[in-house]
């Protein structure tokens, strides 16, 4: 169902820190704040604007409700007692407005923690349930049995007169057999999407698609035959859920019959929204509505949510967060990877602080600035993705990106300030299963070895001793005596080996009687003729064993008598 927006346009001038300024509000002068808070405002400004006046929804709905709760805190945090009282839904979405009242208001539903449904299910009885369609919201007007009006939600009390789009789509019968004079439904235009599954493609963008078409100036047969219907209200219909479901039934609203369910407690509550998350629908949905079978309608055109009926949003698909900072992994081979850390976020079962970015070009293209807020989702339910920048601070700082042509597979052979990374990365390759094999050392006994000044270059580590490791702080004797029998047994390794943990290129694989002296003499056109190696592994290859840096390397692993150098 089109959930409603309420924008928050309360300008604040002067700010006061009040007493719910706890660990989770920002350490901000009294400017920052007001910077921050207007920008965030006038963000959702925008949105509401869309959403409402053009049917178009420019942010999900989790992340806007995200940014109103972060926009409340905010507000808490930072206060003026002089400020106006925020202004009502009516005149906060004037541009939302159509010329034609509704019948009955459209202003949406609350949106209930499980904890705060579980009471609200309490205090209330005869309960039914429905998947929260994920589409368009209309009303239809029927006057003795003639569909005379299809009305856009608006701003929840007016809109427009869409009863044009409603004659290409099929969906929406024309004409009803009923003996009732005037007869009004409420409900969602929708996405034909057969065997939709929400947990696992989400909402697909499909709303917007719909929103799409009808703000065209004319619908074509074939492109309403694409939506279909969903009524989830009949205002001045039967008293009880069960009535209005078997008469709508009758005239021909079958999606209202099938997707609806009472309820008897808060566990079943959570059995259909988790069944209707993970089950195939015709429809893309974002939750369940639970509501009373009987209601009672005093304020038709109340500009306030109802109060007997609920939403239960699915498990959130994106959280909102913000970046502290972007520090960057150097690998082995040279590629830079940006690691945004974030303001800690919740998503599904997790704790999230930082997503990696996969490459500067994602980067770049993001234009990420330390303070931006963005968008976070779990791929495969697992690993965390920033998907958007859903806006930007006003008091973002730009990133200090690393030079990539300073690192490359050929480049920080020995310690440096610039080559911490990929040194290190370096060393923990030496060490690994695939290569030399050095058990029970990693990336923290490397990076102790470097902190004390041991190791500088590539094959500083061939000449220490259990005595010498002994000396550090972090080495008790057994570990010492254990690092120097891996060591030990690394120099004992084979020439293939040893050529893999140095970084060799993948496709040079050396014969039993090779070694460094004439896998190095080799020319490209050798590479490729006799080693049947492409161009390109060829250069690779001619290049790795011409390296001034491999080279050196290659001549001191000679001095301690590895085989093959």
């Amino acid at each position: 169902m089109f959930s409603y927006r309420l924008p928050a346009l309360l300008f604040i001038s002067t700010f006061v820190l009040t007493p719910l300024a706890t660990a989770n509000c920002p350490s901000w002068t009294p400017a920052q704040a007001q910077q921050e808070i207007s920008t965030l405002r006038q963000r959702i400004a925008v949105w509401d604007r869309s959403y409402h006046r053009d049917a178009t929804s420019m942010v999900a709905d989790e992340l806007y409700d995200q940014a109103q709760q972060q926009l409340q805190i905010w507000q808490g945090c930072f206060t003026d007692a002089d400020a106006d009282p925020a202004p009502t839904a009516a005149t906060a979405l004037q541009s939302a407005r159509g010329s034609l009242a509704l019948p009955y208001s459209q202003m949406g539903l609350s949106k209930l923690s499980e904890t705060a449904l579980k009471q609200w299910m309490q205090q209330h009885d005869d309960l039914w349930v429905q998947p929260k369609v994920d589409g368009v919201a209309v009303t239809l007007l029927y006057e003795n049995g003639q569909l005379t009006q299809m009305l856009s939600r608006g701003d929840g009390l007016t809109g427009q007169n869409w009863l044009m789009h409603a004659q290409a789509i099929a969906a929406i019968p024309q004409h009803l057999q009923t003996q009732q004079a005037t007869l009004t439904l409420q409900g969602d235009l929708y996405l034909q999407q057969p065997q939709h599954i929400q947990a696992r493609t989400g909402g697909s963008n499909a709303r917007s698609q719909v929103a799409g078409l009808l703000n065209r100036q004319q619908l074509s047969a074939s492109e309403g035959q694409t939506i279909g219907l969903f009524v989830w209200e009949w205002p001045d219909g039967p008293p009880t859920m069960s009535e209005r479901l078997t008469e709508l039934q009758r005239l021909g609203f079958v999606d209202s019959h099938t997707y609806s369910r009472p309820l008897q407690d808060f566990a079943e509550a959570k059995h259909w929204r988790n069944h209707w998350y993970n089950s195939a629908l015709p429809f893309a949905s974002d939750g369940v509505v639970i509501k009373q079978s009987q209601r009672t309608i005093n304020y038709p055109r109340s500009p306030y949510p109802p109060v007997w009926a609920v939403a239960l949003k699915y498990p959130l698909q994106q959280a909102l967060t913000s970046v502290t900072h972007v520090t960057f992994n150097i690998g082995r081979s040279g590629r830079i990877t940006p690691i945004a850390h974030l303001k800690a976020v919740r998503l599904d079962d997790k704790t999230i602080r930082k997503v990696s970015l996969g490459s500067l070009t994602k980067l770049k293209k993001l234009a990420l600035n330390t303070g931006d807020h963005v968008a976070i989702a779990l791929s495969g339910h697992a690993i965390p993705q920033l998907k958007e920048v859903v806006w930007r601070s006003p008091q973002q700082q730009s990133i200090k990106l690393p030079s990539a042509e300073n690192y490359h597979a050929l480049s920080c052979w020995q310690a440096s300030p610039d080559c911490q990374q990929q040194f290190l990365a370096r060393l923990t390759w030496l060490s690994d299963k695939k290569t030399l094999n050095m058990h029970g050392i990693g990336a923290q006994t490397w990076q102790a070895l470097l902190d004390a000044k041991y190791i500088s270059q590539l094959t500083d580590w061939l000449v220490l001793s259990a005595e010498d490791l002994a000396s550090l702080p972090s080495f008790a004797k057994k570990r010492s005596l254990q690092t120097a029998q891996a060591f030990t047994q690394a120099k004992s390794q084979s020439f293939a080996r040893w050529l893999k943990a140095l970084g060799a290129p993948p496709a040079v694989t050396p014969k039993a009687t090779d070694n460094w002296q004439i896998l190095s003499a080799l020319t490209e056109q050798e590479w490729q003729q006799q080693r049947h190696l492409s161009r390109n592994y060829a250069q690779h290859a001619r290049a790795f064993f011409q390296h001034p840096e491999v080279q050196a390397v290659a001549v001191n692993l000679q001095k301690h008598g590895i085989s093959g150098f």
